[in-house]
């Protein structure tokens, strides 16, 4: 008999864990049973124990049915004995996989919970994005923009205003003008699916005439026509649900003149219609108005920008930006906070080496947190840090071929020139570069920053003469630490401390002929 409820104690003290595991994500669980008089007791024992989790368990316990032993029967305490590995833990491995399944930002990306989890951007851009105006966000690869968007986004869905999301990616390096009429599609198929009577009959029509065109093929002046009918039909949306938001994730990856054309033929059927855009783009390599031809977007009278690539310039600002995107990271999974699986100098050194980019410190600490644990290291290092950020380089090599496709032969090899005068000729990771130098090899040196194969240390320093203007450069990190190691070259700073003029003013000058022949 004792065996047998024993069996049954075990049996329903499964169940919860199993639902606790389910909710809270964690694929494994500390737990003790505990004789009472009055029956058995189902204690979880957390780390850190939060608000998230009691929910859980409160919900939990609302559901069980009456024959489960532990209804009402579960509660959480702190775990206070100390880990022999803090890379081991439970909460520890749960952080590896909330990390992972946040580096990509879609309209996925935590479901309900987005706006509980969202980390506000350093310059408190979420009052612009939402407001009633268009919007170009700019940034690197990496920087927030996509999150931004997403805010923006779970706002309209709170509110219940209609919107529509279009993944750009999916249209990359096109250049053929069905294109646009393929976005169209996307955006109008969208919106049908929140609309009822006339309203869905006429998307309905518009969508089989936009499908016709791929179909068949059209010119411009065959879309034309449809224009003003579809600015017709978003209209009457408008009149029964205030605005429609447009929004474009990544218009850079599309060849640059169909950039420029799917905007201004979105800005036709949106300007005063209350209809909004909401864009984003790497803005070295976003092209949203064409002057000569008057086309696009042009700013800031059709469409007010919103930087969000801070990074270096702005060093006391990304530490804290990045450090409180890890401490909710990580209290969110059951730790006190970043800190206990690593020391400060670890999160400056990251910062560092990430440039200030949030998603490459949060990948390179993934990687360096696994590469620890590997070692059977109880904390993260500054060592695993820099091997990480070596690792990393190679993915914004490839990153090259979704950003710049039909750059990346010319890019790589204006890289390999700047790489080979830092590291074997110059001996030092960071130089300077001539602002007023605006012709095309000025414009493939911004190219590389925003790639994130180099990084602004400052805008602009007055080394020699006072009319000249240079911008100091680092060459990213992952090229010449960790598994790249090069002992010789002298390292610019490894802190995000303020950075002194006049250590600027004695780097090095890069002199930009050198990179001419790949403009």
């Amino acid at each position: 008999m004792k065996t047998d409820r024993l069996a049954v104690v075990e049996r329903d003290a499964q169940r919860v864990i199993s639902l606790f595991k389910s909710r809270s994500m964690f694929h494994e669980v500390i737990y003790t049973i505990k004789d009472r008089a009055d029956g058995p007791y189902l204690v979880l024992e957390l780390l850190n124990p939060t608000e998230r989790f009691y929910g859980i368990v409160e919900n939990i316990s609302k559901e069980l049915v009456d024959d489960n032993l532990f209804a009402g029967r579960v509660t959480i305490k702190k775990r206070f004995k100390p880990p022999v590995n803090r890379l081991s833990l439970p909460e520890t491995a749960l952080l590896q996989k909330v990390i992972a399944e946040s580096l990509t930002a879609t309209s996925s990306t935590f479901g309900d919970e987005y706006l509980d989890r969202y980390i506000r951007s350093v310059s408190g851009a979420e009052e612009q994005i939402t407001a009633r105006s268009n919007n170009i966000v700019l940034g690197r690869r990496g920087s927030g923009k996509s999150s931004l968007l997403l805010y923006a986004m779970h706002k309209l869905k709170e509110e219940q205003t209609p919107y529509t999301w279009t993944t750009i990616q999916t249209y990359e390096g096109r250049k053929d003008f069905l294109v646009v009429v393929d976005i169209f599609l996307d955006i109008v198929s969208q919106l049908a699916a929140k609309c009822a009577g006339v309203s869905l009959m006429e998307m309905q029509l518009i969508l089989s005439k936009l499908e016709g065109f791929l179909d068949e093929g059209c010119t411009e002046k065959q879309f034309d026509v449809l224009v003003p009918r579809v600015r017709r039909a978003f209209s009457a949306v408008v009149r029964g649900a205030g605005q429609i938001v447009l929004f474009l994730d990544d218009i850079h990856v599309l060849h640059e003149t169909m950039q420029i054309m799917v905007l201004s033929k979105l800005y036709s059927i949106t300007r005063d219609n209350s209809v909004f855009l909401k864009i984003s783009g790497i803005e070295q390599l976003a092209k949203n108005w064409n002057a000569s031809l008057r086309k696009g977007i042009e700013t800031p009278h059709d469409a007010q920008v919103i930087k969000l690539d801070h990074n270096l310039t702005m060093p006391g600002k990304s530490l804290d930006h990045i450090s409180s995107i890890l401490d909710a990271r990580a209290t969110y999974c059951g730790l006190p906070s970043i800190g206990y699986i690593c020391g400060s100098e670890v999160i400056q050194r990251l910062v560092w080496v990430a440039a200030g980019v949030p998603r490459d410190a949060l990948s390179i600490f993934s990687s360096a947190a696994s590469r620890a644990a590997i070692k059977d290291q109880k904390r993260v290092s500054i060592t695993s840090v820099n091997e990480a950020a070596s690792v990393m380089a190679e993915t914004k090599i490839n990153d090259l071929a979704l950003d710049a496709s039909d750059r990346k032969p010319k890019i790589e090899e204006a890289f390999d020139v700047v790489r080979k005068f830092c590291i074997s000729e110059q001996k030092k990771n960071a130089f300077l570069v001539e602002i007023g130098s605006n012709g095309p090899a000025m414009s493939l040196v911004k190219e590389l920053i925003g790639l994130r194969l180099l990084h602004i240390l400052h805008e602009g320093v007055t080394p020699h003469q006072a009319v000249r203007r240079y911008m100091g450069l680092m060459l990213d990190y992952g090229f010449y630490v960790g598994i790249r190691a090069a002992r010789s070259v002298d390292v610019f700073q490894k802190e995000p401390d303020e950075i002194a003029a006049k250590d600027l003013r004695n780097l090095p000058i890069f002199p930009l002929n050198l990179i001419a022949p790949f403009a």
